[in-house]
């Protein structure tokens, strides 16, 4: 040992270089490992707070076009409708290649009939639809504006009564001459502007909204979609005769009249597999306040539980426990709820009346328990007024009393996958030629994790196995230096004595206490350098969490900057590897020499062998 103390100090330029060196190699595999094992738990860490789904719009087989009359300009308008000549369902993502966590569904929403609660919106004065027995002020022809003077109101919103109106039959082509001294009946609404000749002579000077007439038809569809055909050739007004209210025209107005107090009294249900398929709880602009979410069992099994919004709850006196009773009486296959039952009011192009003429009758009622109250922040789209969320098996009848029905949509249809699956999901719709479906897909900014945590492994893993190599190279430096070099010393003492154990315990002491000059400080200096080393500059910077796990519609951040990078274990055990690496080498080196004979290494040694 004193030999290799003295050796290190006749060659101190060498031998501190030497030092450098191993500190150098051990810095690299230290802080190439401290980033491995930091980036594997940031991909485990926050594996739970990313969640994968897919939302399906599924493309038109082609177009056609629509002409609709248009009174003010005196010429039909051209409308574009897009043609499907079958709806995608759900079983056309049926791949068997595809785990779905939560599988493709195509939601709908209910309509619930709930007098004894409380609406939002049951206090408007005005109702979206007026069914009114009218008088033009003058003969006329409607194919213009023209005064009406609404004598009656049928339903239970009179307001308008003894209004006068401009009014103008403005999609009909040929509209007949109204009667200043018969009584006719419409479903009409406000839409356009007035126009025509009386209109102008009237010398006004802002424009109105004038009055048009709506057909009273039922809208409904068949399971697959398809319309069912009305077997009454309808018309949009009527004159009122003796008897009128009837005749089956007469019926429907009487029908329509009751849907306005209907639609406040109507509350939209939502059934789904899961509250993250709903784009508002997803991205979090909609939460639980109180309670809780469905568990996966209550989904699975249909469990009757519900969660109810906070406003609806207030208004109405329940908590978390109570009871609500649905009773639901169409089925909107089409459009999102708050399309048609929106917080401010909505627009309704679907009627609730059947063939028969007479208002919708429930098809299914059911008490829900509510287990969770929840909020969303203002102008948050997709949630109606007042909307249950039910889990979708718990309705057995899901398609009845459909009275709109449209394509897969990114706001209807969804589902989630796997993290970090989404290449091999397209790969296989790609493979089963699903063509006329185009997916989106929201992961929380996980791509983006994964991404930068695929890049820092790859990095560390480089430097990992650039310090090995290094370390390898440099201890095969060493033993050759201080342990090939010096085999005619090893010799001479093998001749004057010393056993074979004893100089190989010498020989690997002194490689050891090299190893250990460069390796403890570099371990030191390693974990110093892991700590400062920023993961958000090596491309990691900010990961989206806006979708993140936390009950709040705030954004944050993945604080990649937060994570520990210096792991004094992991750190002890790359520096002890090291050590480990170059005794060994160091050792077969040593045990190689030691075989031969010592005089045949003193003689090779004096002839510079």
């Amino acid at each position: 040992m004193k030999n290799y103390v003295k050796q290190l100090l006749r060659t101190p330029v060498q031998s501190v270089f030497i030092i450098v060196l191993i500190m150098v190699v051990t810095i690299m595999i230290v802080v190439g490992g401290n980033l491995w094992v930091t980036s594997d738990r940031l991909s485990k860490a926050y594996e739970d707070d990313f969640i994968t789904i897919g939302t399906v719009v599924q493309k038109p087989d082609t177009v056609q076009e629509r002409k609709v009359w248009d009174a003010q300009k005196g010429d039909y308008l051209l409308y574009k409708d897009s043609v499907y000549n079958r709806y995608a369902t759900k079983k056309d993502m049926d791949f068997p290649e595809t785990a779905y966590l939560t599988e493709p569904e195509k939601r709908v929403y209910w309509g619930s009939y709930g007098p004894e609660y409380l609406h939002i919106g049951e206090d408007k004065a005005d109702s979206y639809i007026t069914v009114a027995e009218f008088s033009p002020q003058e003969d006329y022809v409607p194919e213009e504006s023209g005064k009406i003077l609404i004598t009656k109101v049928l339903g239970d919103d009179r307001i308008m009564e003894g209004s006068v109106v401009w009014f103008c039959d403005h999609t009909n082509r040929y509209p007949e001459e109204l009667k200043a001294d018969r009584t006719y009946v419409a479903m009409i609404t406000e839409a356009g502007w007035t126009h025509g000749k009386e209109w102008d002579a009237a010398d006004k000077i802002y424009d109105e909204l004038e009055f048009v007439p709506e057909i009273a038809e039922p809208t409904l569809y068949t399971p697959e979609g398809k319309r069912i055909e009305d077997p009454l050739d309808v018309q949009g007004i009527y004159e009122v005769t003796e008897g009128f209210y009837e005749t089956e025209a007469g019926q429907r107005f009487l029908a329509a009249a009751d849907t306005a107090a209907l639609y406040y009294e109507t509350q939209p249900v939502v059934g789904t597999n899961s509250t993250d398929l709903l784009m508002p709880f997803y991205e979090q602009s909609a939460w639980v306040c109180e309670g809780r979410y469905p568990t996966q069992e209550e989904y699975e099994k249909g469990s009757p539980v519900c969660l109810a919004p906070r406003t609806f709850a207030e208004n109405n006196g329940l908590s978390v426990g109570d009871t609500v009773t649905t009773r639901l009486y169409f089925t909107n296959a089409a459009t999102r709820p708050d399309i048609a039952f929106g917080s401010g009011g909505g627009h309704i192009d679907f009627q609730f009346m059947g063939i028969d003429g007479k208002l919708l009758a429930p098809f299914e009622e059911k008490e829900y328990t509510i287990v969770g109250i929840y909020d969303y922040t203002q102008l948050t789209e997709g949630i109606g007024r007042d909307e249950l969320i039910v889990p979708l098996n718990s309705v057995q009848n899901k398609a009845e009393n459909i009275v709109d029905y449209g394509p897969m949509a990114d706001d209807n249809t969804s589902f989630e996958l796997p993290n970090g699956s989404i290449p091999d999901f397209l790969e296989t719709s790609a493979k089963h030629g699903v063509d006329n479906l185009v997916y989106t897909f929201y992961d929380r900014g996980y791509s983006a994790l994964k991404d930068g945590v695929r890049n820092l492994k790859n990095m560390s893993a480089a430097l990992v196995v650039m310090g090995m190599t290094a370390a390898v190279i440099l201890t095969l430096q060493i033993s050759h230096i201080y342990i090939t070099k010096q085999k005619r010393r090893i010799s001479i003492e093998r001749l004057l004595g010393v056993t074979a154990k004893k100089c190989r315990m010498i020989s690997l002491a002194g490689i050891l206490l090299l190893l250990l000059l460069g390796t403890v400080p570099g371990v030191a200096a390693g974990m110093a350098v892991s700590g400062r080393v920023n993961i958000e500059d090596m491309g990691q910077e900010d990961f989206n969490r806006k979708y993140s796990n936390l009950g709040l519609a705030v954004e944050t951040a993945v604080d990649l900057s937060g994570q520990s990078q210096e792991d004094p274990a992991v750190s002890c055990l790359l520096g002890g590897l090291v050590l480990v690496s170059g005794v060994g080498i160091s050792g077969v080196r040593v045990w190689k020499i030691l075989k031969r004979e010592p005089l045949y290494l003193v003689e090779s040694g004096m002839a510079g062998k």
